[in-house]
């Protein structure tokens, strides 16, 4: 029999877990209805609530949780005119929410919630009838695709960075990103490289139009264009290509059609091409799991299987053999994030050189 210690423990172990499964709607609610950001001058939740014209009950308890879990901080005193012991407390931003509101990736993390509240839970709620055989829903409906792509933006600053440390990937002259998303990936590279030409595709029309838009605002239309069509079956541009890329898109591509997309993209890159294919991989460690992205990895694989068109995760060994398997000559990686969950796969059409002996 369980001792009253570990009955404890581990009741406070579900209790972290509720905690943590609120947590996410009660955010996504401060930055819907913009608690937040009034709270960026301290008051207390009634003249909150009055000056958004909100229900203060509910943004008393609202206020009260997200305090709770570290997310507000009571300033100590209180609000002019608020009699009480505890109504008229005012409450302030804790920095963790100054973060949320200010990172340079707040849009990506913002997507990151409302993502949670409103593909994670329904996907993770319809688990039970899934694994007993129901029908899986198909990604992509309403704003699903543009929040994905929103979330893996978080990375891309150093998803850059790591293209650059691929053999043969650096000042590339002719750029095919496939799944090309607005085009921030697209852009930033025709940026950093100005004799450098690029091809997007992109099989939604408005995400199209959206990636048009984008790099005019980088001033590269003249060097870019973005072509709608599935890159397996349309007709392409004349000419090869020095680099390709596959972001975060490998897992629309069901496995029994790697093979020949691989294929295709090795006929079109140039002698010395390399493709590079960012993905999330499963990943176990102690760095991993003290980040948090083993336990991310992890949930992201089950969010994709639990679609009708999303397929798992690829391991990093498991791309470099189909890389391998498609006759490219050469495959290596390279960590996007600490501890290694985010990587670039890339394959090259030249073998690695050979280090002279010393």
């Amino acid at each position: 029999m369980a001792s009253i210690f570990e009955n404890a423990r581990h009741g406070r172990a579900l209790a972290q877990a509720l905690d943590a499964f609120a947590q996410v709607p009660l955010l996504r609610a401060g930055l819907r209805l913009g608690l937040f950001e009034a709270l960026r001058t301290p008051q207390d939740s009634e003249a909150l609530a009055g000056r958004l014209g909100l229900a203060p009950d509910l943004v008393a308890a609202w206020a009260r949780n997200l305090q709770a879990q570290g997310w507000l901080q009571k300033t100590g005193r209180k609000a002019p005119g608020s009699p009480g012991q505890e109504k008229g407390d005012a409450y302030r931003l804790a920095p963790a929410t100054v973060w949320l509101l200010d990172a340079p990736e707040a849009q990506s993390l913002h997507a990151l919630l409302e993502y949670a509240v409103d593909t994670m839970a329904d996907r993770l709620g319809a688990l039970p009838d899934l694994m007993k055989g129901a029908e899986r829903p198909l990604f992509g409906g309403g704003d699903e695709a543009q929040r994905m792509a929103a979330i893996t933006r978080l990375v891309e600053p150093r998803a850059l960075r790591a293209i650059e440390s691929i053999p043969g990937a650096r000042h590339p002259q002719r750029v095919l990103d496939i799944g090309c998303g607005r085009g921030d990936y697209l852009a930033e590279l025709l940026t950093r490289y100005r004799d450098a030409i690029g091809l997007g595709i992109e099989i939604d029309p408005g995400v199209a139009e959206q990636a048009r838009r984008r790099l005019a605002e980088a001033d590269v239309t003249r060097r870019a264009e973005v072509l709608v069509g599935d890159f397996r079956s349309m007709e392409l541009p004349r000419g090869n290509f020095d680099l390709i890329l596959l972001n975060h898109n490998f897992h629309y591509f069901a496995p029994a059609e790697r093979p020949a997309l691989l294929r295709r993209i090795k006929s079109r890159l140039n002698e010395s091409g390399v493709v590079a294919v960012q993905t999330l991989v499963l990943t176990e460690g102690i760095l991993p799991s003290l980040l948090g992205l083993q336990a991310g990895a992890a949930l992201f694989d089950l969010l994709l299987r639990a679609h009708g068109n999303l397929y798992g995760l690829p391991s990093a060994t498991e791309l470099q053999q189909a890389l391998l398997d498609a006759g490219f000559a050469s495959t290596g990686e390279v960590a996007v994030m600490p501890g290694g969950a985010v990587r670039i796969v890339w394959g090259g059409t030249s073998p690695p050189p050979v280090r002279e002996a010393s």
